[in-house]
């Protein structure tokens, strides 16, 4: 009832801020739209007029498959010695990559020499992504593992250890891949990685008090230093757990001196890794300064923090820990350890810039400004700091592969136009991949995508783990769960469609798994046709499905799908946002936006406030909106060619009020089970705003815009909710205007790369039984914990 009455107070107030204006159905409201995104986006697969092969051991051959090549260079060289004398032939040059491991020494480097072209592409092509493992790090020998059995050392174990865990002297020169004080390295034992050693082994603990903020870096002002500090003098923030902190802990960080705070001391969507300083009588205080300090200000959730690189924590399979004062490797082997024929190898972590572009422990591939040239169907693992590198050219393609177990970021694709990567697995890695190109300036498009991936167990907490970043970005038909990180792009022109999100942002608060913001530039970031469903946050600061957040202009929302997608659907609070068409189930919010400057008075303060960047903080800095504006597009570019020929409403946006919804639109969408279809939070945007509980009116939003209620729509109206199939049942007839939308195609799709695409209603089935009976949004602690996947090795 109350739900009811909130609407109908509404309805009677949306009347004034829609002002009778008429909905127009944008150009992205068209299926059509996104065929300038596929439009010769793949180059065409030929039949190769030359194929090379290559098998990881043996005597080197002359590339026949009775005797081939020993080395993928031999492979590369081969091709070239081919260009040089003959010229490229007919379809091109194939080298096959038979069964085994490829274990790289230097990275594997294509230049512009290597390409291919339209009619004759190189292609390296794996025979399975099971069978075909490129990798690079260092080897150790398992059979050098011997139980624990020294007392002293015993008696650093936990009893529920002692006499499973393992241990071997680690050489000089392997001992510099785990480097301590923050970069621990990383081990990986027959295809997977393993976890380092830590209390909690999954989720986290919780501070108890905090005695100590410590000192923050936050708002330096330009001439300000931060506090300083030593391993001797520490200076950081001192708390104490809920959790009882175990004797044994305190006195092994009095030995060995290097542990890490992980967690969220002052933030929801700040996660962070901090030094310990010192340990005493359960009491922990960081070795140094943080960015916000340490401190309880989100009154709904505790603080959550868990010690990292603890032997006296190694209590489960797959956990290990290096003691880098004895030069000694632990470890509980996971289940089916072989020491006959299992494989543990240390990532490569520790590479330096001056190392890039020489071992493969940086980089794996590195394709230079080739073109045409496709890896398809192996496994890359054991990367450091990337496994391949894409750096401009055209029709460059990582297609049918599986990234996995790397240090850092899995692909890069830097510039160029039409490279991509499609039909691919990404896991177990801190970032899955990057795409930029095209140049803002000129507003040259580059249509470099990704398309058909499934992302899921990377490490990364919030945005960044996969980054879009440039003009004509494809982003599309792509699966994203079970992880704390999604999308963050800085684009214009970007196409975000066909996507599934769900299990993502259960530990963080003030997320959303598609994330944009704080730019007045990214104008047409198109984000249609996505299914957001399971976002099960914890509590404190809200996660949503999409947001343009802190004032950013110009993305669309349109015939999105959310079911229980956190706190609602979308968020905005600058112009020429638009939310329309979409469908939001189950979730209190619908639309939340912020209370912003309307007035002629609220606008020229705001304006005014523009001018404490150079002053009292540094040009550059997240809202010093007009200095970033010129600096990305020069002196009042918004108002020259080609800016001002296509999008004029920039610079109309700006000249009228820049600080509000100004031009914005909400309309034609439908609701079930939403509290508050529109959110206006009268609150600032600092952790204390985001917990007052001051709400907005209709008359807050600017006169420009159009805002109008959502319509109910009964479960009924869908195919099947217990399988997640919310297409629309035959005969529904939809409200006059609101385009159907094509569910059908959202998600995996099967084609060349991706023949055997998983089930949608069988795995959505799963999900929904999963979370059935666990709801988001008031933080229990066994609960949110229990949303971890369990690692693949103990399923």
């Amino acid at each position: 009832m109350h739900a009811l009455v909130i609407f109908s107070v509404l309805s009677v107030l949306i009347t004034g801020a829609a002002f009778g204006q008429s909905i127009e159905q944008p150009a992205h409201s068209f299926p059509e739209y996104n065929e300038r995104f596929l439009e010769n986006q793949l180059a065409p697969i030929r039949v190769p007029g030359k194929i090379f092969y290559v098998r990881p051991s043996g005597e080197d051959g002359d590339g026949t498959r009775e005797r081939p090549f020993h080395r993928v260079e031999a492979a590369r060289d081969a091709v070239r010695e081919i260009k040089q004398r003959d010229g490229l032939p007919d379809g091109g040059v194939q080298v096959r990559l038979l069964a085994g491991d490829y274990q790289l020494d230097q990275t594997f480097v294509l230049e512009k020499e290597d390409s291919g072209t339209e009619a004759a592409p190189i292609v390296y092509v794996g025979q399975g992504i099971n069978h075909v493992v490129v990798s690079a790090g260092t080897e150790l020998s398992v059979a050098d593992f011997q139980t624990v059995d020294d007392p002293e050392r015993l008696q650093r174990l936990k009893p529920s250890a002692r006499g499973r865990v393992l241990e071997m002297p680690i050489s000089d020169e392997v001992a510099t891949q785990f480097p301590g004080d923050g970069n621990y390295g990383m081990l990986s034992l027959d295809g997977y990685l393993l976890q380092l050693s830590q209390w909690p082994n999954r989720g986290y603990n919780h501070i108890k008090e905090v005695l100590e903020e410590g000192p923050k870096t936050r708002f330096l002002g330009p001439d300000e230093k931060p506090a300083p500090y030593s391993k001797e003098s520490p200076t950081g923030g001192v708390f104490n757990t809920r959790e009882p902190l175990s004797p044994q802990v305190a006195k092994e960080f009095e030995r060995s001196g290097d542990m890490q705070v992980e967690g969220y001391l002052h933030n929801d969507w700040y996660f962070q890794s901090e030094p310990v300083g010192a340990i005493r009588d359960g009491d922990v205080r960081l070795l140094r300064y943080t960015r916000y300090g340490i401190a309880q200000k989100i009154k709904s959730i505790p603080r959550r923090v868990r010690l990292v690189n603890v032997l006296a924590e190694l209590d489960e399979p797959g956990e290990w820990y290096f003691d880098k004062k004895e030069q000694r490797l632990f470890l509980w082997p996971i289940p089916k350890f072989d020491p006959r024929r299992s494989r543990l190898v240390v990532l490569g972590g520790s590479a330096t810039p001056e190392d890039t572009g020489k071992s493969s422990d940086d980089t794996l591939v590195d394709m230079r400004g080739t073109s045409y040239v496709t890896f398809r169907n192996c496994t890359f693992e054991n990367s450091g700091q990337l496994a391949i590198r894409v750096g401009g050219g055209q029709y460059n393609l990582v297609a049918g592969c599986r990234v996995r177990n790397g240090y850092r970021r899995g692909v890069s694709i830097e510039g160029g136009m039409h490279n991509g990567i499609t039909g691919c697995e990404f896991h177990d890695l801190e970032s899955a991949f990057t795409v930029s190109g095209g140049d803002y300036r000129k507003l040259q498009r580059c249509y470099n995508f990704a398309t058909n991936n499934h992302i899921y167990a990377c490490r990364r907490r919030g945005y960044g783990l996969i980054g879009l970043d440039g003009v004509g970005i494809y982003f599309a038909h792509n699966v994203l769960n079970d992880m704390n990180g999604a999308v963050n792009y800085k684009t214009v022109d970007a196409l975000i469609e066909f996507n599934e999100f769900y299990n993502i942002g259960y530990e963080m608060g003030d997320f959303n798994v598609a994330y944009c913001g704080a730019q007045w530039h990214m104008m047409n970031n198109v984000v249609r046709y996505n299914f957001v469903h399971h976002l099960l946050e914890p509590g404190g600061h809200p996660v949503f499905a999409f947001r343009n957040d802190d004032g950013g202009m110009g993305l669309q929302m349109y015939g999105n799908v959310f079911y229980r997608s956190g706190r609602g659907g979308g968020q905005f609070a600058g112009p020429l946002n638009s939310f329309q068409n979409n469908i939001t189930m189950k979730t209190p919010v619908m639309w939340w936006t912020n209370k912003c400057a309307i007035t002629e008075e609220e606008i020229a303060a705001r304006w005014k406030d523009l001018e404490k960047f150079g002053r009292d903080l540094p040009h550059g800095d997240k809202g010093d909106n007009i200095y970033l504006l010129t600096k990305m597009l020069g002196e009042e570019g918004w108002k020259k060619s080609p800016w001002i020929d296509e999008f004029p409403l920039l610079a109309k946006a700006i000249d009228t009020n820049p600080f509000a919804q100004t031009f914005g639109q909400v309309n034609l969408n439908y609701i079930h089970q939403v509290r508050e279809p529109f959110h206006i939070h009268g609150g600032d945007g600092t952790v204390e705003g985001m917990e007052d509980n001051t709400t907005g009116r209709f008359k807050d939003l600017p006169r420009s815009g159009v805002f109008k209620l959502p319509e109910e729509i009964d479960l009924g109206a869908f195919v099947s909710v217990p399988k997640l199939d919310f297409r629309f049942k035959r005969g529904f007839r939809p409200m006059p205007e609101f385009k159907p939308i094509p569910f059908e195609q959202i998600g995996l799709q099967q084609d060349a790369f991706r023949p055997h695409p998983p089930k949608k209603d069988v795995y959505r089935a799963k999900v929904f039984r999963k979370f059935f009976k666990d709801e988001g949004g008031r933080y229990d602690p066994a609960r949110v914990n229990a949303r971890y996947p369990t690692p693949a090795y103990l399923r």
